[in-house]
């Protein structure tokens, strides 16, 4: 039990409900909402654990919570100012969810009493404040009493931890938070009895017959998705990619085998249409992943054909997710065979169950010496492409994720966010699980600022030097972020590939004008962000980072990236601009 002679207001003790919950950062935009936890959080607690992070914008301050999960484990938390706080941070909630995080959202609400309330409280108090956000998160509450208010958080930090995880929003009365306390509180930090459940095992039968079958194909294929912000999962996924001879592609905005292993076949197309086997271990979109989906609208960000005939493995607790709002997910997913159970337990069961079963291991062998050749054989493409681009200008996205790379490979790095259009596959050396921290889930555009601000406090003290690759347009919805980053000292290279277009959408306008025999000089209208073009270095030192570009010389990319190197091993965050090709 805790202390509590300080304890006055109802707020101290929501207050040492988050201390005890093990809340290092609470990530936040001011309200009057929540003036009551602010003030307990500032006074009663003294900024110290939590310690307030504050935020230019509630979009900024949820992906933060976002990315600081993903990167500790921990729970992020964010507050929000009643509804329209929660409109701001709808987006990134959204984004939270699809990518199973777990992230708890704490809301200013009411008074609920009408008497209490001044007029702006009427325009800003709603009837389930929770609605808002309802299809998009595991669970929502708003406690009418101090004892539900205490409920409340610990079912919430429970929820939001339990497998699949995700974000979950608890609504403070705003007079219960200004109540005063009658009698001594306190709060019950025994929180082991409040823990989430253990991780699901597998069915041990379940996991012989599918090592069996990856064993016996032909051409298995090993396909990983969220296990890869695990630094656990690596090792296991290495013995059982090696002990089947299963060629591997990673799932969609995730890195899980090394690189560099010879199994390693991004970037090879035909991969996934030639296997008779498909084990997907955590993978989201299972379509996207086996089958995939059709191209005859559409070629952008197409993945290779898939495999209609393969047997369909499908290790996940997948069918434990969402609900019936949004399509997230894809279609009802053709499989043959499921393993509904904790993806790194059964993954790690999955290695051990191959490795004792063997397997034929002449065939196994001669697979794996194939699949290297393959494997070789990407890599020369992309070297021959980097050869190709290395002086245009502006400069090609090959040789921008070149040249971060080396700036950074001798450092303790982790890649705690980059943009589907700054990057490039075979020039980043990734280790294994752990070292990217994925993409932002939702494909709610803004994400980046705020995720790898948040991941890099999370990684503050710990030695690992940050690394963001962002588009323009993804830090141009939110650059407050560098703000909160300068502000708390945190230790962050950003990188900002400006192509000057939201490049993504002027490549639609130039399919879809093909496809009608229309213009296609004319797609770049309404697209580009040109006369004037936006400096975005000049926004980032505005916010109080270091920064340098917009870096439109190729040979000028290597020194300027070193000199941002040495900024954050000084403790600064860096910003980078780089004048991009649009791919």
């Amino acid at each position: 039990m805790v202390a509590s002679d300080e304890m006055a207001w109802g707020s101290d003790l929501m207050a040492q409900a988050l201390r005890d919950l093990g809340t290092d950062y609470v990530f936040l935009n001011p309200g009057s909402s929540f003036r009551g936890l602010h003030d307990s959080l500032a006074n009663f607690l003294g900024d110290e654990k939590p310690k307030m992070a504050l935020c230019t914008h509630e979009m900024i301050a949820v992906a933060m919570a976002h990315g600081y999960a993903k990167a500790t484990g921990n729970t992020g938390v964010a507050i929000l100012h009643n509804l329209v706080g929660l409109m701001n941070g709808s987006m990134s909630i959204f984004n939270a969810f699809c990518d199973q995080t777990p992230v708890l959202i704490i809301g200013g609400s009411g008074p609920a009493d009408p008497g209490q309330r001044r007029f702006i409280d009427w325009a800003h108090s709603a009837n389930a404040q929770g609605d808002l956000v309802r299809p998009y998160v595991k669970w929502t509450d708003e406690p009418a009493t101090l004892d539900g208010a205490m409920d409340s958080l610990l079912r919430a930090a429970r929820i939001a931890q339990t497998a699949p995880k995700g974000p979950v929003y608890v609504s403070l009365d705003a007079g219960l938070q200004e109540q005063p306390l009658e009698t001594s509180r306190t709060t019950d930090a025994n929180l082991t009895r409040y823990a989430p459940p253990p991780p699901v095992h597998p069915d041990p039968a379940a996991v012989e017959r599918v090592a069996a079958r990856l064993l016996a194909a032909e051409a298995p294929l090993i396909v990983c998705g969220r296990l890869g912000i695990d630094r656990r999962a690596t090792l296991p996924l290495v013995r059982l990619v090696e002990a089947t001879g299963a060629a591997y592609l990673d799932d969609r905005c995730i890195a899980c085998l090394p690189t560099r292993h010879p199994q390693n076949l991004n970037g090879d197309r035909k991969a996934r249409s030639e296997a008779d086997v498909i084990l997907a271990l955590d993978v989201h979109d299972l379509t996207l992943a086996t089958t995939g989906y059709g191209v005859g609208r559409s070629h952008i960000m197409g993945a290779g054909p898939g495999s209609a005939g393969a047997h369909v493995i499908d290790v996940s607790l997948s069918d434990w997710f969402g609900n019936s709002w949004s399509r997230f997910g894809g279609p009802t997913p053709p499989r043959d065979d499921q393993i509904p159970a904790d993806p790194l337990v059964t993954l790690e069961a999955l290695a051990d169950a191959a490795e004792r079963l063997g397997g034929d291991t002449a065939r196994i062998a001669t697979r794996r010496d194939r699949l290297a050749e393959r494997h070789e054989a990407v890599r020369k493409r992309a070297a021959e492409t980097l050869e190709k681009r290395w002086s245009d200008s502006p400069i090609s996205v090959e040789r921008l994720t070149h040249e971060v790379f080396q700036a950074v490979r001798a450092e303790d790095w982790r890649l705690v966010v980059r943009n589907h259009r700054s990057w490039k596959d075979g020039y980043w050396a990734i280790p294994g699980c752990g070292h990217y921290l994925g993409g932002d889930g939702g494909g709610g555009v803004g994400y980046g600022p705020g995720a790898a601000v948040g991941a890099a406090l999370g990684l503050k003290g710990t030695g690992v030097l940050p690394v963001a690759i962002l588009g323009d347009g993804d830090f141009m919805m939110a650059p407050g972020a560098i703000w909160t980053a300068a502000h708390l000292g945190v230790p962050l290279l950003m990188v900002l590939m400006n192509n000057r277009s939201w490049g993504n959408d002027e490549l639609h306008q130039r399919e879809i004008a093909h496809q009608r025999g229309r213009d296609a000089s004319r797609a770049h209208i309404g697209q580009r962000t040109h006369e004037p073009d936006a400096d975005l270095a000049t926004v980032a030192r505005g916010f109080g980072a270091w920064a340098a570009g917009p870096v439109a010389d190729p040979e000028a990319l290597a020194p300027v990236l070193r000199e941002a190197v040495e900024r954050v091993k000084e403790g600064e965050v860096a910003v980078v601009e780089v004048v991009a090709q649009l791919e």
